[in-house]
């Protein structure tokens, strides 16, 4: 008797852990309130001011998925990610890509999604989201992202001190059409509560962005931005 309940403390201690960790994973990613809630993550390249992003974000807690709408530092939108939160991580649901055609023109390229794991809330392992599309200057191929979690840091960013979650991610473009591919990789910081503040990122050429979380806008602060860079 004495044996069989101390199997079930056990079990118990085990389950309550790995919940724990669990919660800890999430505690990283982009957090869902209580009501839909626009933000603009403004991020800057450490080793080159002009290399800007904005990232908006909107989370729903209807339906609970979070989308980003990633823009140029001249506020074009190239790209658009579309997140649902399941109980055991974040999945990919829309992809599309824009590109600028020889009219000036902001394309839309929509993908099909063939892997989906953005972000688990307690995997040690190796996982991936991929998608395919029709590149309008290089035709068919498929871009892979695989990630795997390194380890926790504490870090400073623009002065503030966060204590994160890093990732290694990386990445592969590969062309369905022939045997060519490009391949690079980062690490990637996420903070609690607040979700990306840093990635490394480093090229087969020898370069390195270095995109750092500088401030966070609401939509109102974008939106004038917008306006004023557009006089």
């Amino acid at each position: 008797m004495k044996m069989t309940k101390n199997i079930t403390l056990l079990i118990l201690i085990y389950i309550i852990s790995s919940c724990s960790s669990q919660e800890n994973f999430k505690e990283y990613y982009y957090q869902i309130g209580t009501k839909k809630e626009v933000q603009i993550y403004k991020y800057i390249d450490k080793n080159n001011s002009k290399n800007i992003e904005y990232w908006k974000i909107t989370t729903n807690p209807k339906t609970n998925k979070i989308l980003t709408e990633s823009f140029t530092n001249d506020f074009r939108l190239y790209n658009i990610f579309e997140e649902e939160l399941k109980t055991d991580g974040a999945e990919l649901i829309r992809y599309a890509d824009f590109e600028v055609n020889e009219n000036g023109q902001n394309v839309r390229i929509d993908a099909t999604i063939v892997d989906k794991y953005v972000y688990k809330w307690n995997d040690n392992n190796k996982y991936i989201y991929s998608v395919k599309y029709a590149n309008t200057k290089y035709g068919n191929e498929q871009f892979t992202k695989e990630r795997t979690k390194s380890s926790f840091d504490n870090i400073t960013v623009n002065g503030n001190k966060y204590s994160t979650l890093k990732f290694k991610d990386e990445y592969e473009i590969k062309s369905l059409e022939n045997d060519q591919n490009y391949e690079f990789y980062q690490f990637t910081y996420y903070a609690k509560k607040i979700g990306m503040v840093k990635y490394e990122r480093y090229y087969p050429d020898g370069t390195t962005i270095e995109l750092e979380l500088t401030e966070i806008l609401t939509e109102k602060e974008f939106d004038e931005l917008k306006e004023k860079a557009s006089r």
